[in-house]
């Protein structure tokens, strides 16, 4: 494989193919069969696969510069890779450490970089780097959901409302009060769903992102907000579910899209609707994504002295220090979690 381009760069379904020979290469020519690779290289999410791919890419080109196989490359060669993102590419911490894990995987056949992510060598190259330059949270700062609640108030009445901007109002109430991702959020699903007269539960089966062996799928509960019906997402969820009844068909996915012809919307349409309503309360999008209502929801619970347990249970993190760490920020029941997020409004008449 010496001096020869180990691939090419397809496009659309012929470029996922790629994608996935590539992964699938370190387990071929060992006798094992179609289906067991594929468990084999099921092992990573979707979304790991393609950062995998992207760090796979990388090393190749490396190691076709630097004219040595890509496939029996030694340690030594394995840590050089990982010094040029360092200091060629400028890349991050986390950046270096997915092209670790990757080579971890890609490598794993080779007996002695069998397990390459663990190698003495790496592990101290990996703490130099996050001690040189050790990652950093996205965010200093949040907004303050006072901002945001002010104007979903001025979008009333609901039965009023079109279906877009109901929407938009909906989805970001429900952002909000649940501290969710917009994966989980895209995932509801009104076949799952349980209603009572004062909450909506929805059951998600589907594998999530902080899924792992022996905690699969989540129950996600929308508590009524009597307090102030024009912040209540049980009021809104109930007219969402009863306008989009004759549009949807046969499509069991929550949240449709608004034109023609009304299908489930993506991940990405959810984030631009976050966004959207965040641009139109004033805070600013070039710096604060969609994923940041799950900061800004979490960190005014907590300024609301919301126990960290209900916390940690409404957003599903596992450990205080993924709160502390990336979400919790200074700011410029579920009932407790969903009912103070919603009381830091500011009251207007």
């Amino acid at each position: 494989m010496k001096g020869k381009a180990p691939f090419s760069r397809g496009r659309g379904q012929q470029g996922l193919q790629g994608h996935m020979q590539i992964l699938r290469r370190p387990y071929l020519g060992r006798g094992l069969s179609d289906r067991t690779v594929d468990v084999l290289t099921s092992a990573c999410r979707d979304s790991t696969q393609k950062q995998y791919v992207t760090s796979i890419r990388k090393w190749e080109q490396f190691c076709l510069h630097q004219n040595i196989s890509y496939q029996t490359a030694g340690i030594t060669d394995v840590l050089e890779f990982l010094s040029s993102l360092y200091f060629d590419q400028k890349l991050s911490y986390s950046a270096i450490n997915t092209a670790r894990s990757a080579l971890s995987s890609y490598l794993a056949m080779n007996s002695e970089l069998r397990s390459v992510g663990t190698h003495p060598l790496v592990s101290r190259f990996m703490k130099g780097v996050f001690n040189s330059n050790p990652p950093k949270p996205r965010y200093a700062g949040i907004w303050n959901v006072s901002e945001v609640f002010m104007l979903l108030r001025q979008w009333v009445p609901v039965a009023s409302l079109s279906l877009a901007k109901l929407s938009l109002k909906l989805v970001m109430l429900m952002a909000l009060v649940s501290a969710q991702r917009v994966q989980t959020l895209q995932k509801l699903r009104i076949d799952r769903m349980q209603v009572s007269a004062d909450a909506i539960i929805f059951y998600v089966y589907d594998l999530l992102k902080h899924s792992r062996i022996g905690m699969t799928g989540c129950k996600v509960v929308f508590s009524a907000y009597p307090t102030d019906d024009r912040l209540c997402v049980v009021s809104h969820l109930s007219r969402y579910i009863d306008v989009t009844k004759a549009l949807r068909g046969t499509e069991s996915a929550l949240f449709i899209s608004h034109k023609k012809p009304h299908s489930k919307v993506s991940v990405q349409t959810i984030s631009r609707w976050l966004k959207q309503v965040l641009g139109s309360a004033g805070i600013d999008t070039d710096k604060f994504k969609s994923h940041s209502t799950r900061a800004a929801s979490t960190s005014a619970a907590r300024a609301m002295d919301v126990p960290i347990d209900h916390i940690l249970a409404a957003a599903g993190w596992s450990s205080e220090l993924t709160f502390e760490k990336f979400y919790h920020k200074p700011i410029s029941r579920l009932g407790v979690f969903a009912d103070s997020v919603l009381s830091s409004v500011i009251v207007s008449p």
